[in-house]
């Protein structure tokens, strides 16, 4: 009796759509559909899916019942029935709703997603017209758009980046306090220091330059454009011996200053346009240092940072 229950309901159940395939394939009447490891399903297609649509047709969600977290799930289709016809791009539901607009409600994936890029529906069309297999090889669908490259970001050691900062931690949150929004670090990941005073203009000078003085081995980009700053920082300024980039345009600087560069080792950009220095910076040009002067119109628009 209960062997002929079984029987009936699932002969009934043939008849659904979202339990045809696992009746199926407990009355033995058919496998489970299986994608191969290096096919253009595996490769090229599961990644799109999982990147956009198993949010809403993944294991914690199934709109529609549908689910696109593998080959046999995007295979037997949702509650409405199979959403890829093998070959039919006409009649694959999937499909349709992929190029709707993104205003249309149908759309697929909704406009709260990131939509397709139009390099990933060319990807689906060419996997359904060639047969929606799951296991044809990458290379026998022509005419796939290649692949973008992963970037992948080196993950940062938060520990050692605090190690490299600790000396320096209290002075710089100090200073950081005092002197808001001007001093930062280059990059999440480092422990030296980039100043841009240049928005204080001449409420910040020279004994400003000198409070930061505890930093100087840091700092490897300072702009004080349109600051206060005169010769009187040059001294301060010869000791950031890290310091690759300098803009002192518009500021009361002279020859003086320049020449008190030379001798950092790793500058490789000043700006002094609108400054009275004058041709004394030949020897930081001697270096290979760029020197942006004003003589050229165009040099203002390539200060480096």
């Amino acid at each position: 009796m209960v062997l002929l229950t079984a029987i009936a309901f699932g002969i009934m159940t043939l008849f659904r759509p979202t339990m045809a395939y696992p009746v199926k394939e407990w009355l033995g009447l058919e496998r489970r559909p299986q994608a191969a490891p290096n096919s253009f399903y595996s490769v090229r297609i599961a990644p799109l899916f999982d990147e956009h649509c198993t949010g809403c047709h993944g294991p914690k969600r199934q709109k529609a019942k549908l689910r696109l977290d593998s080959y046999a799930n995007v295979v037997r289709g949702g509650k409405h029935g199979a959403v890829i016809k093998a070959g039919n791009l006409q009649d694959s539901e999937l499909f349709a709703r992929l190029i709707l607009p993104a205003s249309n409600a149908r759309a697929m994936p909704p406009d709260s997603k990131p939509p397709l890029a139009a390099d990933e529906v060319t990807v689906v069309r060419l996997w359904i017209a060639a047969g929606a297999s799951g296991v044809q090889p990458v290379d026998q669908i022509k005419g796939a758009p290649k692949p973008l490259e992963q970037v992948k970001f080196a993950a940062i050691d938060a520990v050692a980046v605090a190690k490299a900062r600790a000396p320096l931690a209290a002075v710089v949150r100090k200073l950081q306090s005092r002197y808001p929004n001007v001093i930062a670090y280059e990059s999440r990941e480092s422990a030296d220091l980039e100043v841009n005073a240049s928005s204080m203009n001449s409420s910040f000078g020279d004994a400003d330059i000198t409070a930061l003085r505890p930093l100087s081995d840091r700092i490897v980009w300072a702009d004080l454009s349109g600051t206060a700053v005169t010769d009187g920082s040059s001294t301060v300024l010869a000791t950031m011996k890290q310091l690759r980039v300098l803009r002192l345009m518009n500021t009361k600087i002279t020859d003086a200053t320049v020449l008190a560069l030379v001798g950092l080792q790793k500058l490789r950009s000043l700006a002094v346009v609108g400054t009275e220095a004058t041709d004394a910076s030949n020897p930081l040009k001697g270096k290979g240092i760029s020197i942006y002067d004003g003589k050229d119109e165009r040099e203002a628009h390539r200060v480096e940072h």
